[in-house]
């Protein structure tokens, strides 16, 4: 026990969900041509790179050779194998399906990864532009401006605001740079604490389902996510209110932690799934009806992956729409930014010239 607690420290944070990915793949396959469990995973073992995640595999091995269950081994290890991921392979087990579940485990996960990677290749577009803005500016300040303080100073009278403004920033850039990397740092720090914290956290999540543009993207984010989980783990032979439960642990966004705990406490007192889901404003109508119409004909687990297979194509529609968007819009403020500061410096060389003619 303390082997295995040790590994779990040590090794769990270091297993990417590529890895993940590429074992339950492995599994599928070979539980697939009839290969036993525990010789599969005895061969994943052996084709597995990562050193610290073979010892893991090995130790759930150990395991079911005693006797264990598969689940009750991954369980051990909550940081590499979620509550999702137990459940639904817990279900696998007991109903006699594993090979499916873990069929389904790969297509949540890729999904994932596949969501992921996209959100990450939008938004790099714009963040190297910032950086490069904020690059530019600071040169500017440093590097630039200083050159022309001699042919400005004592012509204040006749020179643009913006200019007077960069002088005296380059001027305090210069001789205070350690308060300014001081208080980058201190307000780094705070920043940081405060969004860990308990209030952070609450504005963090108050912001992403309220704030206008934001909010229609990640509460189309939030609906999928639910819709998948609930869709795979009910398909998987777990009850709704189970479902439920595991499907609220996986949100860290409390108001849809809080609103998918009134849906088990709703359906756990007997009421209607689709009543109480129907009353989310942020859900679109149409799936509202569809929801219905699944619990109706009770084929709730079908309906629920058909819907997240549309919102699926919906978030890739408007993550490309905003990716499409954000570059013209970064590339006018970098321009913007540069002109003010070229005008700023050039335009008076200019009027002094006039000036002295």
């Amino acid at each position: 026990m303390r082997l295995r607690k040790s590994l779990f420290k040590l090794f769990s944070k270091r297993v990417t969900p590529d890895e993940l990915i590429f074992f339950n793949s492995q599994l599928s396959l070979m539980m697939e041509i009839g290969i036993s469990l525990t010789t599969a995973l005895r061969a994943a073992a052996g084709q597995t790179k990562n050193a610290a995640f073979q010892e893991i595999i090995l130790t759930m091995l150990h395991d079911l050779e005693e006797g264990g269950q598969f689940s009750d081994a991954m369980s051990r290890y909550p940081e590499i194998f979620d509550s999702v991921y137990v459940n639904m392979v817990k279900a696998g087990e007991t109903g006699g399906f594993l090979r499916k579940t873990l069929d389904g485990i790969i297509v949540m996960q890729e999904k994932r990864q596949a969501f992921i990677s996209q959100l990450r290749s939008t938004l790099a577009y714009p963040v190297v532009l910032c950086v490069m803005s904020l690059a530019v500016v600071i040169f500017v300040l440093v590097g630039i401006v200083p050159r022309f303080a001699v042919l400005f100073s004592g012509k204040e009278s006749i020179l643009p605001f913006t200019t007077v403004f960069l002088m005296a920033a380059s001027a305090s850039m210069r001789t205070y740079w350690w308060g300014y990397l001081g208080g980058a740092a201190a307000l780094c720090t705070i920043s940081y604490a405060y969004l860990k914290s308990h209030r952070g956290q609450a504005f963090i999540d108050r912001v992403l389902v309220t704030t206008p543009l934001i909010e229609t993207l990640t509460n189309k984010i939030y609906t999928c996510q639910l819709l998948r989980t609930l869709g795979h783990l009910l398909e998987s032979g777990v009850t709704l209110v189970n479902a439920l439960t595991v499907t609220q642990r996986t949100f860290r966004n409390r108001y849809y932690s809080e609103f998918v705990e009134q849906l088990r406490r709703h359906v756990e007192q007997g009421g209607q799934f689709s009543l109480l889901f129907s009353r989310n404003p942020h859900i679109l109508e149409s799936v509202k009806q569809m929801i219905a119409t699944g619990e109706e004909v009770g084929d709730l687990s079908r309906v629920m992956l058909r819907l997240a297979v549309f919102y699926d194509s919906e978030l890739d529609r408007q993550l490309k729409m905003v990716g499409s968007m954000i570059g013209p819009v970064a590339l006018v403020f970098l321009g913007g930014v540069v002109a003010m500061i070229v005008s700023s410096v050039i335009l008076p060389v200019f009027r002094i010239a006039s000036t002295v003619q």
